[in-house]
């Protein structure tokens, strides 16, 4: 068995050969300063064959009784597996992770090795002679700390033991991938399980450490689920995940896997680049980038901001949201690189929040989920933040036209967790956990090209063509319609 995970760790996918800075180079001959100023740029890598995420859809939507018309981005990884794949529950999770670190549709013999693989490396950190001893030494002395912090500790114990080795294109592949997944899925046990550990202190503040471990293990004796992350699911849930969740969550997590030039995933590269001396410190800077303001910072302000209308008199609620819209920091709304903002009658739309709340609305319509009544006033709220960021618009002075603004993935991802739950301190662990996967896809393309600068080029061999069908443009629509009028998180 062995020798067989070895051979599949060790597929690599090759490198795309789309060289679009040389290529303009080349054209440019006989334009001395265009080509002098394209040179600077040389050291660019031909392009990225991991994921691609153009605009594929045009949908036009009703807000405020006028029309919008949206230009809508939907990714594919390797050229092989569409975000569509996922909507439809072709590809879940492991499938994606699959494709995107092997640039192939796994057997289902692979898909067994794959599996068991991810499922040991968890495991082995939650048993009590593991990380779990350590990691209830850290949360009794920091009961509030939250999943990245606990992480991080865990992570520098890792590489003071010296069990961390470093990233170069001279480690032999098999060996690289196989322990970034064994530090990858150490950190999601150690992140699941604090979250846990922080909630047993929550009842009993004079809990023994290991009492705690105690507690850990006899939550996972409880648990049938053998795939890690529902294992996680539960952990951040304090309850065996049920299979409505499961599959909220799977779709959260497979289109979370990876988001092409974000500022984590370019972290990641650069790591790989500088050959990072140890595996864990990979994880930590992407993961410390991934807790960035601009980046998934904008739940926690979304949750901050969603306490501050909460003291607002509900007269003047509106006028909070507008004043943020226009200051251009409303939380979970626009994007750094998708223009998602517009005051015409056109706007680019990131369809993930959508995708998101799609399976939840379902879930309420079924009954299966309900939103707990001392949180139905925050989800109007947030609601009416769509109305008047997207529906309505504002009217900002000396400018004409309606400012319209989307919402980007940490709306969905925001709201989704907040119905299951989900505490505040725990909603970037499971984005986390389904990241660094992601990450170990850039450091495996990185370390076959050089340096990387942010935003390049896909291998126009995996950019696909405009959809042919309607799924994602209907679930956007969908999900705009119901939450531009009514109570959008009440049974229907």
């Amino acid at each position: 068995m062995e020798k067989r995970l070895s051979a599949l760790l060790s597929i690599v996918p090759p490198k795309p050969d789309y060289d679009p800075v040389q290529r303009a180079i080349d054209d440019a001959a006989t334009k001395p300063e265009v080509a002098a100023v394209l040179k600077q740029f040389a050291s660019m890598p031909p392009s990225t064959g991991v994921l691609a995420n153009p605009v594929r859809h045009q949908q036009t939507v009703t807000c405020a009784n006028a029309p919008l018309d949206l230009s809508i981005r939907s990714f594919i990884v390797r050229g092989m597996l569409m975000e569509e794949d996922i909507v439809r529950g072709a590809a879940g999770p492991l499938e994606v992770i699959f494709v995107g670190l092997f640039g192939r549709l796994a057997t289902a013999d692979q898909m067994t090795l794959f599996s068991n693989c991810l499922a040991q490396a968890f495991a082995s950190a939650l048993v009590p002679d593991g990380r779990m001893p350590q990691l209830a030494r850290f949360i009794k002395r920091f009961p509030e700390a939250s999943p990245d912090i606990a992480m991080q500790h865990c992570a520098s114990v890792r590489k003071a033991q010296g069990r961390s080795g470093g990233i170069s294109e001279s480690r032999p592949p098999d060996e690289l991938l196989a322990e970034m997944i064994e530090a990858h899925m150490e950190n999601a046990a150690v992140g699941a399980g604090a979250s846990y550990m922080r909630s047993l202190l929550h009842k009993a503040p004079q809990m023994t450490e290991s009492a705690m471990v105690d507690g850990v293990e006899r939550f996972m004796a409880g648990l049938h689920a053998k795939n890690p992350l529902h294992v996680c699911y539960s952990l951040v849930l304090r309850r065996a995940v049920h299979d409505t969740e499961a599959r909220m969550l799977d779709r959260f997590g497979a289109i979370q896997v990876h988001h092409g030039s974000a500022g984590s995933n370019m972290v990641a590269r650069y790591l790989a680049s500088l050959h990072t001396r140890a595996v864990s410190d990979l994880f930590t800077a992407a993961q410390m980038t991934l807790d960035s303001a601009r980046h998934f910072g904008a739940i926690s302000d979304m949750s901050d901001f969603v306490r501050e209308l909460e003291r607002v008199p509900v007269s003047r609620r509106d006028d909070a949201i507008r004043e943020r819209m226009r200051r251009g920091n409303l939380p979970t709304f626009g994007h750094p690189e998708i223009a998602a903002a517009g005051r015409s009658n056109k706007v680019e739309c990131d369809p993930r929040p959508a995708l998101y709340l799609e399976p939840l609305f379902e879930a309420i319509d079924a009954g299966e989920v309900e939103v707990p009544d001392d949180r139905k006033e925050r989800f109007r709220m947030v609601q009416r933040m769509y109305q008047i960021a997207l529906v309505e618009g504002i009217t900002k002075p000396g400018t004409s036209g309606q400012l319209r603004v989307v919402p980007n993935t940490d709306f969905g991802a925001w709201l989704v967790q907040e119905a299951l739950g989900i505490e505040e301190p725990d909603r970037t662990l499971l984005s986390y956990v389904y990241r660094g996967f992601g990450w170990m896809m850039d450091v495996r393309e990185q370390l076959q090209q050089p340096i990387i600068r942010p935003v390049v080029a896909p291998d126009p061999h995996i950019v696909p063509g405009p959809a042919t069908d309607s799924l994602i443009p209907t679930v956007v629509t969908t999900v705009h319609d119901r939450l531009r009028s009514g109570d959008a998180f009440l049974r229907r």
